[in-house]
């Protein structure tokens, strides 16, 4: 009786003491009120898709530069938003953030996937900052050699895979863009020392 009591009273202590530990390895989410801070910012507003936004289910895929209204935004696990499209068609798209879901990693992601003002207000705000060549090929998302990298990135969108080499002080990158409704079909843009210099289509 003794030694089950003894036994019983070790694995208590190990579960207890465990419990640190364990708790270590825990990752905390968003808390709720930074969630409902979120899904007052966000949820009912109007946005404009940066990205080809693919749907959890069978939905299938709102292409890029579509106008949206975001309706849920689900903050558990890795997050997913779901926007209404043309049509009133509904997609739930994953957000795949890394775990811990932050305030900063899910507003990084929504200012990856949409613009928040229609493509009229942009050519406008780029045209100053820019100037008219850059802020027309922005606008119809075209390239050209020679174009800033953050303006590449405002005309075709952030890559799905971003590779960068540095050989001999001169900074080279390959961005890749696939689309999974042509998995065979992938784009490229290779920018040199911050500039456009080749793409394929």
């Amino acid at each position: 009786m003794r030694s089950r009591i003894a036994i019983l009273a070790f694995f208590i202590v190990f579960a207890v003491s465990g419990c640190g530990t364990v708790d270590k390895f825990v990752k905390k989410d968003i808390p709720v009120q930074e969630m409902d801070k979120l899904g007052d910012t966000y949820v009912g507003r109007t946005a404009w898709t940066r990205a080809l936004l693919i749907d959890l289910g069978p939905e299938g895929v709102i292409d890029r530069d579509v106008k949206v209204k975001i309706v849920n935004l689900d903050l558990h696990w890795n997050g997913a938003i779901t926007v209404e499209g043309p049509g009133r068609r509904r997609i739930r798209h994953g957000l795949d953030i890394e775990r811990p879901l932050t305030m900063q990693a899910v507003e990084g992601k929504l200012n990856r996937l949409f613009w928040f003002h229609n493509p009229e207000y942009r050519y406008r705000m780029n045209l100053r900052k820019y100037g008219k060549k850059t802020a027309k090929a922005i606008f119809d998302h075209q390239l050209f050699k020679g174009m800033k990298r953050e303006a590449a990135l405002e005309s075709w969108g952030f890559p799905d895979e971003m590779k960068s080499i540095d050989l001999g002080g001169s900074v080279q990158e390959q961005w890749i863009y696939l689309d999974v409704r042509q998995k065979t079909k992938k784009r490229y843009v290779y920018i040199v020392d911050g500039n456009v210099d080749n793409w394929e289509e």
